[in-house]
């Protein structure tokens, strides 16, 4: 018994009628302790053994005996394995297609901007340090030799970003490919000029990569355009190798 226990026997009683006998109230205390410690162990009989000595180790303690730690379950880690279809493994998730508007810009990566002037469009780079400039130039819709056909949507990159501009106006969703890895592309549809979209993707690529379109490019990226029900429209590279086709 402590002096935290004496003092606790010594609250217990509210009216005294003689002084009190610290001996007497010392005895007492361990009476009724003896009898607690009796009545815990025949409570616990049929409790694992692990439980047992958890409850003797407890007496004794004080008041820190009801403070031991408590195990919990632990938490489900969470996935975060990319999905894999057909062969290729997806790195990030569909995002939704959006509007840009006439005359309007939208940031596509740290620093880039897409932008559109009339009918015609740049990539905007605004680094710290650096003074802005348009990787590409400013590129016509119509008639400019560097986008190709509708058929075949180009790709410009910088860094680690991948930008398309082409005249799709079902499209929905654009996937981009570099070896067995793909991305979604984020579309927006461009209110400015009718009928012509614009979708980018943050890539990983070999260091080093300097601006470049699909045409000869080191990394070899590869754009894939669908429709809102999923069918193949047009390619930037071997339309068998399709990474959302049956």
């Amino acid at each position: 018994m402590n002096e935290q226990d004496i003092k606790a026997e010594l609250a217990a009683v509210t009216t005294m009628s003689e002084p009190l006998d610290p001996a007497r109230v010392i005895a007492g205390a361990h009476r009724r302790r003896r009898r607690g410690v009796a009545a815990g162990v025949i409570a616990s009989a049929g409790v694992t053994a692990a439980v047992a000595v958890g409850v003797l180790a407890g007496v004794g303690t004080g008041a820190g005996a009801s403070d031991a730690p408590v195990a919990t379950a632990p938490t489900p880690s969470v996935s975060t394995t990319p999905v894999s279809r057909h062969g290729y493994t997806f790195q990030n998730k569909r995002p939704a297609v959006g509007t840009l508007s006439a005359g309007a810009e939208v940031k596509i990566g740290a620093g880039l901007y897409f932008a559109t002037r009339g009918t015609q469009w740049a990539v905007i780079s605004r680094q710290p340090g650096e003074s802005e400039f348009e990787p590409f130039g400013w590129r016509k819709t119509v008639g400019n030799p560097n986008l190709g056909d509708v058929t075949t949507p180009g790709v410009q990159g910088i860094g680690e970003v991948r930008s398309s501009v082409f005249k799709g106006p079902d499209a929905a969703t654009v996937v981009y490919t570099l070896g067995r890895k793909a991305w979604y592309g984020k579309v927006y549809r461009l209110a400015g000029i009718p009928g012509w979209v614009q979708s980018s993707a943050k890539l990983s690529v070999p260091v080093g990569t300097t601006p470049s379109s699909s045409r000869g490019a080191p990394d070899r990226v590869s754009v894939f355009v669908y429709d809102g029900a999923g069918k193949l429209l047009s390619a930037s590279g071997d339309r068998h190798d399709d990474p959302l086709g049956g």
